[in-house]
């Protein structure tokens, strides 16, 4: 096999793992389960109400 003829980006070929599956608060690190149709940061943190971001 010459130059060129790899299986794609790395190990068995995979692209990557998908999405992440949580939302982090930024201001006191508190984590919940991402749920699918709901962008993270139009929730809040039920700790600190913070907006979330996707981790």
């Amino acid at each position: 096999m010459g130059m060129g003829a790899g299986r794609g980006r790395g190990a068995g070929g995979r692209a990557g793992a998908g999405p992440p599956k949580e939302c982090v608060c930024l201001n006191c690190g508190y984590r919940i389960p991402h749920q699918p149709g709901i962008p993270c940061r139009q929730m809040q943190c039920p700790r600190c109400g913070a907006p979330m971001v996707r981790g």
